[in-house]
């Protein structure tokens, strides 16, 4: 008996820009993988409730809404921790997480996307969201790009992080809040993961060489989905 199987392939593009130039040396491209947070999602949002009024577990509803950038990863260069030592004190954490691993769910060291720097009642937003509505393609539709910008002065935080050399991001659900407090996202008192459980949730995560990330670069990111 033959099955026909529906493979889910994945592509992502970042394109950085120096003052609007486009920097061929820190754009990245590369695929991601669909974690087990994240098959499970698939399975569940063609999937009804009872009377068929919505998709299942979708309270409140879940759709692909936010990108996050982190510091963490196994493509992340050796001595990140004592070349930014201010990074190292705010975002603590290891760098092995990489995207082979279905079982990852978050995020090894996110970053603020805006807010204030720092620890204790430092809060902020830790996402960027997605263009609404995405973009499709194929005759007949077979694929959807969602993309998003990390303007100039995002992640360095008013200066705060000169630079922030970038090596993994992820998408993530609706459901996940973007504000949160530093404590909320990050456990500074349990090394050496130091990952808070109210940490945001991700369904598919990829690593990449370090983008140095400054004042004069911006990132557009470009993640398309093809079925």
């Amino acid at each position: 008996m033959f099955r026909d199987l529906i493979e889910v392939k994945n592509n992502v593009r970042i394109v950085a820009r120096e003052r609007g130039k486009k920097v061929r040396s820190l754009c990245r491209e590369g695929h991601n993988i669909w974690t087990n947070l994240g098959r499970q999602y698939l399975a569940e949002v063609v999937s009804p409730v009872a009377g068929y009024s919505a998709h299942y577990n979708d309270s409140p509803l879940r759709v692909i809404r936010y990108l996050g950038l982190g510091i963490g990863g196994d493509s992340q260069m050796p001595g990140v921790d004592t070349t930014f030592p201010l990074l190292a004190a705010h975002y603590p954490g290891r760098n092995i997480f990489n995207d082979t691993d279905l079982t990852v769910q978050t995020l090894e060291r996110p970053v603020k996307v805006s807010g204030s720097a720092g620890t204790g009642i430092a809060d902020g937003i830790w996402m960027s969201g997605v263009t609404a509505p995405p973009t499709f393609g194929g005759t007949p539709v077979t694929k959807v790009e969602f993309d998003t910008l990390f303007d100039y002065p995002d992640l360095q935080l008013g200066g705060a992080y000169p630079s922030v050399p970038l090596s993994e991001i992820a998408m993530i659900l609706s459901s996940e809040e973007p504000s949160k407090t530093s404590e909320e996202v990050y456990d500074y008192g349990n090394p050496p993961s130091y990952i808070a459980s109210t940490r945001q949730k991700l369904v598919a995560y990829n690593t990449f060489d370090p983008i140095s990330k400054t004042v004069s670069v911006a990132l557009e990111v470009y993640w398309e989905l093809q079925f």
